[in-house]
């Protein structure tokens, strides 16, 4: 740990893989945005450092100017496990005694660093990374792991969000205006060729529904599809059993083994499209801004976060309908090679509202400790 004080620490338990490329199953975009956002505020010369799990991996100290602080783990198992573990995250919170603790994502955890933050008489900012960040309750069975996020979020000196429509959920339900600052997308080369096939990258989770992006592959047999799923539980791995068998029936379809974050972009350089058919859960999806950067479109069977595919065109959003989606399957696949402006009017859009640059100087506002939590918004989203 630096001797200094930090002025950032972000704590995120589980982005240890991220860190270590290849040492087990990515975690999601939540950490992935976590980490951007901390090599960022480090290039402009804020002292940040990242909570992680010491889960035995060999964590660098840092990465990229970001300072990387080992949390311990209980040793062994038992009933009094979980306690142990919440007072091992306290004390290292409370040592850390960085100016601003943020954390992203709903869980149980939001309460705790709030609770820590509120000790050391700190700044808490919590950065939302789903729809369903304002509606945990719902999905948490654990009384009190609802309890402790709702303690958590309500105790945010300031509440982040990510689009217009996590800002509106954020007013219904805290009745508290978000802070709207767009997720950070990386720079990276314009692709030189068309697409070869529409790709699915994302966990394997039910409330994904891969199998939709099946059912979308046996509709439009003439164009290839692509599906990169991470397994990161038994359940998972057991879908991952069934797609593979299901893929096997489907020439057009072909199952991709999950490979290390750095080796994505390659997969989505060559797709003819970002393919996301979620249902209920999402936030913005990063694959989407990975796609878009290098000019490659989205396509959307029923989330459009802002409206933001329709509005700038930079793909198509079937609002629901399985026959629009495979419709837009069909039309984008046929002009795969003749899509020049198409490209443009991504690459343009991330340039303009998630380019690192961009989105660090909203972060450095939002996270101004003279600036009151809750009379400022930083930026004004993508203009609506």
């Amino acid at each position: 740990m630096p001797e200094h004080r930090l002025d950032v620490l972000f704590y995120s338990p589980w982005i240890g893989t991220l860190l270590v490329p290849g040492s087990g199953p990515p975690p999601g975009g939540a950490e992935t945005q976590v980490l951007l956002v901390a090599r960022g505020l480090a290039a402009r010369g804020l002292r940040v450092g990242i909570g992680v799990d010491d889960t035995g991996i060999a964590l660098p100290d840092t990465v990229d100017g970001v300072h990387v602080l080992r949390q311990p783990r209980p040793a062994g198992g038992g009933p009094l496990r979980p306690l142990v573990r919440i007072v091992l995250a306290l004390r290292f919170l409370l040592a850390a005694d960085a100016r601003t603790y943020v954390q992203r994502g709903a869980g149980s955890v939001t309460g705790l660093v709030a609770f820590a933050a509120r000790l050391r008489r700190r700044r808490f900012v919590f950065s939302s990374a789903n729809v369903t960040d304002f509606a945990w309750h719902r999905l948490e069975r654990s009384r009190l792991n609802r309890a402790g996020y709702a303690l958590g979020i309500r105790a945010a000196d300031r509440l982040v969000v990510q689009t217009e429509e996590q800002r509106e959920l954020c007013w219904r339900h805290l009745r508290r205006d978000g802070v709207v600052i767009r997720s950070v997308a990386e720079a990276a080369p314009a692709r030189t060729a068309p697409g070869e096939a529409f790709v699915w990258i994302g966990r394997l989770e039910p409330y994904k529904d891969p199998w939709a992006y099946v059912d979308l592959a046996e509709a439009v047999p003439r164009a290839r599809f692509r599906l990169l799923g991470v397994a990161v539980s038994p359940e998972a791995e057991a879908l991952r059993r069934r797609l593979l068998t299901r893929a096997a029936e489907l020439p057009n379809l072909e199952v991709l083994d999950a490979r290390p974050r750095r080796e994505v972009g390659a997969v989505i350089e060559r797709a003819v499209a970002v393919v996301n058919t979620s249902r209920d859960y999402e936030g913005m999806p990063n694959v989407f801004l990975e796609g878009w950067a290098r000019g490659v479109p989205a396509l959307s069977l029923a989330h459009d976060p802002d409206a933001l595919i329709e509005r700038y065109e930079l793909g198509g959003y079937a609002g629901g309908s399985t026959e629009r989606f495979a419709a837009l399957a069909a039309r984008l696949w046929e002009q795969r090679d003749r899509e020049q402006d198409l490209a443009s009017r991504c690459r343009r859009y991330v340039v303009e509202h998630h380019a690192p640059d961009v989105v660090i100087d909203r972060w450095l506002e939002a996270l101004d400790a003279g600036t009151s939590p809750e009379t400022s918004d930083v930026g004004d989203g993508d203009g609506a």
